[in-house]
């Protein structure tokens, strides 16, 4: 008499193919391009059938949905509670700059994925989805910088300028993680927070703390 199989058992296999098959699809994207990436590539190399990542995930599209939409769906919203929350605009922005960080360091194929479409050939319908996510979180920093200047940490009217020298900061080092092998190491987003603010100070001497 067979034993009868267990759901929780079920389930947590599942949820390793799913993973599996998103990690492998994410390496291949990032190297090869999603256009050039085919279903057969995928599944070989996770070693699965089609139809289990077709039960997974509906399609390639669908793939490179739970790649990236998900997941930055969820960056958006993590951004905009920081950005909203009272108190310390500094540490406000330094948490901005380290979920960024974050980002590409819980899944670094998958952040590669990202930038190949941001930079790279335009793919029909995940670029431009990716240029809006861009434009959404180039909105919360500047919103992140207009708080400084309200505070009197940087001047009013350089805080568009200084979020985007925050934005270019982000860029260089996640590219330098992501394809360099360069470290994200713990306290990074605080220094380069710390340091920029040098730059864009107006007279003030205690810019870590920095209060509405």
């Amino acid at each position: 008499m067979s034993e009868p199989s267990c759901p929780l058992a079920e389930d947590d296999q599942k949820r390793d193919t799913s993973r599996e098959i998103l990690r492998v699809a994410a390496c291949l994207f990032a190297d090869r391009g999603f256009d050039a990436t085919s279903v057969r590539a995928i599944v070989e190399a996770a070693g699965v059938t089609k139809p289990t990542l077709y039960y997974h995930f509906g399609s390639k599209e669908g793939l490179a949905q739970a790649l990236l939409s998900r997941p930055m769906q969820s960056l958006l919203e993590e951004l905009r509670s920081i950005v909203h929350r009272t108190g310390d605009p500094v540490e406000a922005l330094v948490d901005q700059v380290e979920a960024h960080l974050a980002f590409c360091r819980e899944e670094p194929d998958r952040a590669r994925f990202l930038y190949a479409l941001f930079f790279g050939p335009n793919t029909p319908g995940l670029s431009s989805q990716v240029a809006l996510f861009g434009r959404q979180m180039t909105e919360l920093l500047n919103e992140a910088t207009h708080r400084l200047g309200r505070a009197g940490v940087i001047s009013e009217e350089r805080s568009r300028q200084c979020a985007a020298a925050v934005q270019g900061l982000i860029t260089i080092y996640t590219a330098e993680y992501l394809y360099q092998g360069a470290n994200l190491e713990a306290g990074l987003a605080r220094r380069l927070v710390e340091e920029l603010l040098f730059g864009f100070a107006s007279g003030r001497a205690d810019i870590g703390t920095g209060n509405e």
